[in-house]
């Protein structure tokens, strides 16, 4: 979990030196989207939190039936409230970022590149409380493998190619790119059930 976050940390950083050549008001709209887009995924994180407690105790309990329900109930509960979340930052787009800077260029921007990832926010719900159900099961090396395969070669390879075209609402498509694959991955993993199957192997 460590080496999986210091390498997503790392991503990070290269994400921003891809931003950091398209110049200030792209490198401003760029950090302070980030900002504003947190208030949209905040809330998946806390359900994801939960998930890995209830989930936790479900697998400690030996209890299939509620590991699975939890699980699903975890997941549809972050696509629901974080797509609401999406679309209520599609909508007010410019007015959250006129609350960050009174410069028009970089509100202009900034509202562009959020409308982008709004399509994103229903899938990234699924990534990162997909993410809270597996770690509760113990299952975290290869959703940690998959995650770091998605950001170094879908988002930051695609982010580089797409900077050069099309600037910052480039780098944020790749991002959505991204995070739409992450989520379908991790919900693929999800369903599948394997996450669950050391369980499975232990009450045998």
């Amino acid at each position: 979990m460590g080496l999986q976050h210091m390498l997503m940390g790392s991503a990070q950083i290269v994400s921003t030196l891809i931003v950091a050549p398209l110049g200030t008001i792209a490198i401003a709209a760029h950090s302070l989207a980030i900002t504003v887009e947190s208030l949209c995924y905040m809330p998946g994180y806390g359900i994801a939190e939960a998930a890995t407690t209830l989930v936790g105790q479900a697998y400690g309990a030996g209890q299939r039936a509620l590991l699975r329900s939890f699980s699903r109930m975890s997941v549809s509960l972050g696509i629901g409230i974080m797509t609401l979340m999406g679309l209520l930052m599609y909508v007010f787009a410019p007015e959250l970022m006129m609350l960050m800077t009174p410069v028009g260029e970089i509100i202009d921007l900034g509202a562009q590149v959020l409308r982008i990832e709004a399509f994103a926010e229903p899938m990234f719900a699924a990534a990162i409380v997909c993410n809270g159900v597996f770690i509760g099961a113990g299952d975290t090396l290869k959703p940690a493998i998959m995650s770091l395969a998605s950001m170094w070669g879908i988002r930051l390879t695609l982010a580089a190619l797409l900077a050069r075209d099309y600037g910052l609402p480039g780098v944020w498509t790749a991002m959505a790119i991204e995070l739409t694959c992450r989520g379908l991955m991790f919900l693929a993993r999800l369903f599948s059930g394997k996450w669950a199957r050391k369980m499975e192997e232990q009450s045998k």
